[in-house]
C-alpha cells in the first residue's frame, strides 16, 4: 500500500514538474515576444524620450537601444547579418540611402503601417519596406546682424566672402545636400567651386557651423532647420530661411528587421513612431512631422507647407565615393 502511495506521489510531482517548466517556458516566450531591440542613429534625447513614451503607452512592453553613428550602425548590421545573427527587431537609421542598403541586403520585412493614410506618400518606400519618421531639412541659415539670403546661390554672394561655411560630408545630411546640388544642371560641382572661392570653408559637422553662425564668425550656411530654431530660441542672432530652390530633405526611415523574434511588438514601436502622438514628440523637437495632419506653427513648419528641392537618391548612391572625393578636393585644397 505504502509502495503504492509512494508511486502515485512521484507521479503527481513529475505531471506538476512538466507543467511549470511548461509555464515557464511559455513565460518566457512571452517575455521575449514584449521586448525588442532597437538599433538606431537618431540622438540620444530623441530616442530616450521615444523609448519612455512608448513604455508609458505600452507598460507591457520593453524596448532596448543600441546607438551609434550611421556608419558604425550599417556596420554592426552588415557583421549580425553575415553571421546570422542580427539581434535588432527594428532599425531607425538617418536617410533613405541607408534603409535602402539594408533592403538590398534582404534585411527588412514588409510592413503595413496603421499609420500609413496619413504619412507624406513621398516618404513611404513603394514596397512598404521603410517610413520616413523624421524629417530634417538642410536650410540656409544666416546670422540675423546680415542681410538676409534668399537663395543657394548666396552662398558665392560677395556680400558675404570669407564668411561662408558648409558641413563636411561626412555628417549624412550634409552629404545629401551636397550631392543634391552637385546633380542639378543649375548648381552642378561650379557652384560649390565657387563657394570656395568666395571664401567658403567647411567644418566638421552641422553644430559646428550653426555655432560659428550664432556668434558672427560665419554669416550663411546651409544647416539642419531644427538645430536653428533651437538656438533661435534660446536667443542667439540666428535663423535661416527655405531658399527659392526648396529646401534639402533628408527623411529618417524606420522599419522592420526581417525575422525578428517579436514582431507585433516591434510593428507597434513602428507604428508608435509615426502615430500623431509619437509625431507630436517630433514637432516638440522643432522637428518637421512626417504626417500630413499635423499642423505647422510659428516655429516649426508643416510638410504641406514647406518647397523641396528634390534628391535623386540613385545619383547618391551610385556616386557615394565620387561626392565625397570631389568635395573634398574642392574644400582642401
Amino acid at each position: 500500500m505504502k509502495q503504492n502511495l509512494n508511486k502515485i506521489f512521484m507521479g503527481l510531482l513529475l505531471v506538476m514538474t512538466t507543467i511549470l517548466v511548461a509555464c515557464s517556458g511559455e513565460a518566457d516566450s512571452t517575455a521575449a515576444d514584449d521586448t525588442i531591440t532597437v538599433y538606431t542613429s537618431v540622438p540620444q534625447d530623441l530616442i530616450d524620450e521615444f523609448s519612455a513614451a512608448y513604455k508609458e503607452a505600452n507598460p507591457d512592453k520593453t524596448v532596448e537601444v543600441f546607438r551609434a553613428a550611421s556608419g558604425d550602425l550599417l556596420s554592426k548590421l552588415r557583421t549580425e547579418h553575415e553571421a546570422d545573427s542580427v539581434e535588432a527587431d527594428v532599425v531607425w537609421v538617418a536617410d533613405f540611402q541607408s534603409a535602402e542598403t539594408l533592403k538590398d541586403l534582404d534585411m527588412l520585412e514588409a510592413y503595413e503601417s496603421t499609420e500609413k493614410d496619413q504619412i507624406n506618400s513621398n516618404l513611404i518606400d513603394p514596397e512598404g519596406y521603410y517610413y520616413g519618421s523624421r524629417i530634417i531639412n538642410m536650410v540656409l541659415a544666416y546670422n540675423t546682424n546680415v542681410e538676409t539670403p534668399s537663395s543657394w546661390k548666396d552662398l558665392t554672394n560677395p556680400a558675404y566672402e570669407g564668411k561662408v561655411g558648409i558641413p563636411s560630408v561626412g555628417s549624412g545630411t550634409s552629404f545629401s545636400y551636397v550631392g543634391t546640388l552637385a546633380s542639378k544642371d543649375e548648381f552642378g560641382w561650379e557652384f560649390f567651386e565657387e563657394v570656395r572661392n568666395n571664401g567658403g570653408k567647411q567644418f566638421s559637422n552641422n553644430s559646428d557651423v550653426a555655432e560659428r553662425v550664432a556668434t558672427g564668425e560665419l554669416s550663411v550656411a546651409p544647416v539642419l532647420d531644427y538645430m536653428v530654431t533651437s538656438m533661435r530660441l534660446q536667443g542667439s542672432p540666428i535663423d535661416y530661411v527655405i531658399p527659392e530652390e526648396g529646401l534639402v530633405m533628408v527623411a529618417s526611415p524606420i522599419a522592420l528587421v526581417k525575422d525578428s523574434e517579436a514582431p507585433e511588438t516591434a510593428k507597434s514601436f513602428i507604428d508608435f513612431t509615426l502615430s500623431k502622438e509619437g509625431q507630436e514628440i517630433m514637432s516638440a523637437q522643432n522637428v518637421v512631422s512626417v504626417r500630413e495632419d499635423i499642423e505647422g506653427s510659428e516655429n516649426v513648419p508643416s510638410i504641406n507647407d514647406v518647397k523641396i528641392l528634390e534628391t535623386d537618391l540613385d545619383y547618391l548612391s551610385e556616386n557615394n565615393d565620387e561626392i565625397t572625393a570631389i568635395f573634398e578636393e574642392i574644400f582642401t585644397n
